[in-house]
């Protein structure tokens, strides 16, 4: 389980793919530089939106959905992902699955759960009433106030647009070695 937010850029996924084939050290290079960014403008601010302390009194433990279980900050990441959509989506207009080209995703479990808590129409997932906490997305809408995507996503939504801006020198220099015939500016 994680929690993720993308950026897409059409045909990037492609340039960085053909960029690898002809000149990988390049593509080392630039993927650095797209990434640099994206921890400064995006997992930077998602890190601090992310309390420190326990959510709720339940999750003040160190097993895996614990909040205890190490830092939450740190578990917030960035990758490059280039692979395509899978076959049965591809000829279905690839609609069900959009993969972003640049990937910030959550790698522990408390923060996954405690950022999409509330979400679905179903608020307990868990099929024994011994273990269902169907108020558990109240309680922490009520203490952390705001509802489901309390921060990975509602924090990469307002600096995207400061993402985007930054990336497109580094995406311009992917597109100027891989497409052959555009001048430079």
């Amino acid at each position: 389980m994680s929690a993720t937010v993308g950026l897409e850029y059409n045909g990037l996924k492609e340039a960085l793919r053909d960029l690898q084939k002809v000149n990988p050290a390049l593509r080392r290079q630039l993927s650095k530089e797209m990434l640099q960014i994206v921890r400064e403008t995006m997992v930077a601010p998602i890190a601090d939106s992310i309390p420190s302390s326990p959510p709720t009194r339940g999750m003040n433990h160190s097993k895996r959905t614990g909040w205890k279980n190490g830092n939450q900050q740190a578990g917030v990441i960035a990758k490059i992902d280039t692979r395509k959509a899978r076959r049965r989506n591809l000829q279905q207009g690839a609609q069900w699955e959009s993969v972003g080209t640049v990937v910030v995703r959550t790698k522990t479990a408390a923060l996954a759960i405690t950022d999409m808590a509330g979400r679905g129409p179903n608020q307990t997932r868990n099929q024994n009433p011994m273990m269902a906490r169907p108020n558990f997305a109240s309680v922490l809408t009520s203490k952390l106030g705001r509802g489901p995507s309390r921060f990975m996503w509602s924090t990469g939504e307002r600096n995207i647009d400061a993402t985007m801006r930054r990336l497109e020198p580094v995406i311009e220099k992917i597109i100027l070695e891989t497409v052959p015939g555009v001048v430079r500016r």
